[in-house]
């Protein structure tokens, strides 16, 4: 199962730094939420003004290092970054860890976490 974990969180990931609605909608539950630091998003369509969200000459793309997986969970560390729309080079990047969760191979919940450390505590150490 962790295998097949990753690829979908992998899969998810790709989804979303691309963009692409179709591409994004095939990966989401329909009641799927994203937790971020300011709001949760919930539903598909809230999810994809979410991951389509623009920035004035930049593109928000997740870079994963590291995938840990438990059962139907994973666990992506490694950074966001913004990179400059033309050129394709990042203009800034901070560490981040996405906190996946999976039900029938689609993405049930994403929850981004600014500190990684704190993330890879409690997803290691679950209620």
């Amino acid at each position: 199962m962790s295998s097949e974990t990753a690829a979908l969180a992998e899969r998810a990931i790709e989804a979303i730094n691309s963009r692409d609605p179709d591409r994004i909608r095939q990966v989401l539950d329909d009641d799927v939420a994203i937790t971020t630091g300011r709001a949760v998003h919930r539903g598909v369509d809230a999810a994809l003004v979410w991951a389509r969200k623009e920035y004035d000459h930049l593109v928000r793309r997740y870079a994963p290092d590291e995938i840990r997986c438990d059962g139907d969970r994973a666990l992506a560390l490694g950074s966001v970054q913004y990179v400059w729309s033309e050129g394709g080079e990042v203009a800034d990047s901070s560490p981040i860890a996405l906190e996946l969760e999976f039900g029938s191979d689609r993405l049930r919940s994403l929850r981004l976490h600014d500190d990684t450390a704190a993330a890879l505590l409690a997803f290691e150490n679950p209620d």
